[in-house]
């Protein structure tokens, strides 16, 4: 227990020392960079890069559907509509940021960047086309899509997108005219999440 102790004070000297070392090269360089003390090109170079940390934006979300009506065990079906319909992604379970619209089911991106969105739709039906689109702003950019036959009534299709955003700029979901998904009261099956990865 002696020993360890010593070790352990030990290593604490050289890690106060080393500390201080730091601390002294890190004042000479300042030196360095102007004797008069004002802040030289790497010191700035550190300040924008503190500012820029500081400012950073946080965004992510997740949210699923949930049916206009269900039955017993919660699951309801939304379409085959004769048009194209935005789906309204109403539970929302994480909304970081508060760029997702659970009563209109868009995200608005709060600043330029790169972002990734994933959608899963899930279906139990026969004899139906399955699946939904993701959109910016007006353009189809990704599609799930499956024409359930006779003998396969459950599955779920998954995506996911990279997307370069500029502030405003909105990503929704779409279920395509004449397609079908289903939804639970309960469950998370149908889902819809994004999250800003690095901004511009």
């Amino acid at each position: 227990m002696k020993i360890m102790m010593k070790v352990i004070s030990l290593q604490l000297i050289v890690l106060v020392c080393l500390s201080f070392g730091q601390a002294d090269d890190s004042i000479k360089q300042h030196q360095a960079d102007d004797p008069n003390g004002n802040l030289g090109s790497s010191s700035l170079s550190d300040v924008s890069q503190l500012s820029a940390m500081s400012s950073a934006v946080n965004v992510a979300f997740s949210a699923a559907l949930r049916p206009p009506s269900q039955d017993s065990e919660g699951y309801g079906h939304i379409g085959p509509f004769t048009a194209a319909t935005n789906l309204v992604h109403k539970h929302v379970i994480t909304n970081i940021g508060n760029a997702y619209s659970s009563s209109t089911g868009s995200f608005t991106a709060p600043v330029n960047g790169v972002y990734f969105f994933t959608f899963t739709s899930y279906s139990w039906a026969k004899t139906v086309n399955i699946g939904v689109a993701l959109y910016k702003n007006h353009e189809e950019v990704a599609l799930v899509y499956e024409h359930q036959d006779k003998g396969d009534n459950e599955d779920f299709a998954s995506s996911g997108i990279t997307l370069k955003l500029v502030k405003g700029d909105k990503v929704y979901l779409v279920l395509p005219s004449g397609f079908m998904v289903t939804a639970n009261a309960y469950r998370n099956v149908s889902t819809f999440s994004g999250f800003l990865i690095f901004q511009m």
